[in-house]
């Protein structure tokens, strides 16, 4: 994939911070209600674009540069991070899900912008540096929002940057805020 396809995905995954944000600020029953919506045209639009040739070659047209390889004969990483964020809202406390959502796009983000333009030391395939980058930046989102916690803070960015690291099949969108968001939920 070019550079500007990974610009583009990488601004998309930044605006997804309107998920977090968004539930944060809202009653959660309506978040919820939102996510499920969202969630079920994501994932209708998946299903019609891998099993449609004219909709899969229309949808290529507009979006082919931001799509990965592997999400070619898959799902989107979008349908993965709306699946993750309604599942987040429902299993987790408001404030952990929102930190786990936050924790993935940004967290995830600064991970590859870091690790790609300054990382030097590799581990899994992936950088040294782009993984401080991440523990930092969930260290950052922790500390505003006040209902955390420094423990719950400490352990959930910990965790995001691990399963960030590790090289797990499961998509990243998926994994991230679900582990992160589950050994927050764990913390008194």
């Amino acid at each position: 994939m070019r550079w500007f396809g990974e610009i583009g995905r990488k601004a998309l995954h930044v605006a997804a911070i309107s998920i977090p944000v968004g539930y944060y600020f809202v009653e959660p029953a309506y978040g919820r209600g939102i996510l499920a919506t969202l969630t079920a045209i994501s994932f209708v639009i998946d299903v019609v674009r891998l099993n449609q040739p004219r909709v899969r070659t229309f949808f290529y047209i507009f979006f082919g540069r931001l799509v990965r390889d592997h999400e070619r004969h898959n799902l989107l990483g979008a349908t993965y991070l709306l699946l993750s964020s309604l599942i987040c809202v429902h299993a987790f406390s408001k404030p952990v899900a929102v930190a786990a959502l936050a924790f993935l796009i940004l967290g995830d983000t600064v991970a590859a912008l870091v690790g790609r333009a300054f990382g030097r030391v590799r581990i899994f395939g992936k950088t040294l540096e782009g993984s401080l980058a991440c523990l930092a930046v969930c260290v950052l989102i922790g500390a505003l929002i006040p209902e955390l916690g420094w423990t719950r803070t400490l352990v959930g960015a910990a965790t995001a940057t691990l399963i960030e690291l590790v090289p797990v099949p499961l998509d990243d969108n998926l994994r991230i805020p679900l582990a992160a968001g589950f050994m927050m939920q764990l913390v008194p």
